[in-house]
């Protein structure tokens, strides 16, 4: 998954539930997959790239959780890193949950 969001984010849309509850941070949570990308297009309008790298991964049955690194590219060229980490659980091939935990302040400050 986040491999799409990092190169075809239409195809990391496709990975959702219609149903799927999203959260990033502690805003308030998402619900459906055309809300979430209305949502997730709204906090990226302040970026022009994002790219995770992955630096452990857990999965217990349908729950994947993902530590990273993620550096988000702004419109002045500069780049800003930050620690996340996901937690998704999958059904039938699609995300019905996916969980953000990471402090979005420092991305949204800086593409102000």
């Amino acid at each position: 998954m986040l491999e799409a969001a990092d190169t075809d984010i239409a195809r990391f849309f496709s990975l959702f539930a219609d149903d799927c509850v999203f959260r990033l941070g502690n805003n308030e949570i998402v619900r459906g997959r055309h809300d979430i990308q209305e949502w997730v297009g709204g906090f990226l309008g302040g970026v022009t790239g994002l790219r995770h790298t992955v630096l452990e991964m857990w999965f217990e049955g349908e729950v994947t959780a993902v530590h990273a690194d993620v550096t988000y590219t702004l419109h002045d060229g500069t780049s800003l890193t930050l620690p996340v980490v996901t937690r998704t659980r999958i059904r039938e091939g699609q995300a019905h949950e996916y969980l953000i935990f990471m402090d979005p302040g420092p991305v949204v400050a800086a593409s102000s």
